[in-house]
């Protein structure tokens, strides 16, 4: 059985400040039509799904976001367990 991970996603391209914006909007834009649940926050955006469905989706935003800019960082913070799903409400809940 597949489970559930959390990733947290950070893109940064290399480029000029308005032109860097862009090119993440293009990336949300991208997590938004993905079918994979997704929070986007002020500095990463997290998604949650399967490690194949989550890394397939990083690959395809890191293969368009070279096509807009020449160089890129691209940090990420993954959470998974062995045998169980990862999900974020579950760490954020009681916050709420």
């Amino acid at each position: 059985m597949t489970y559930k991970i959390n990733l947290g996603l950070q893109i940064l391209p290399i480029a000029e400040s308005t032109r860097c914006y862009q090119i993440i909007d293009q990336c949300i834009n991208m997590v938004q039509n993905s079918g994979i649940q997704y929070q986007v926050t002020a500095f990463e955006t997290i998604l949650e799904g399967t490690y194949v469905e989550v890394m397939d989706l990083v690959s395809k935003i890191h293969d368009f976001s070279l096509t807009q800019t020449e160089e890129l960082v691209i940090n990420i913070r993954m959470h998974s367990k062995a045998n169980s799903d990862v999900h974020a409400i579950d760490k954020t809940k009681k916050f709420s």
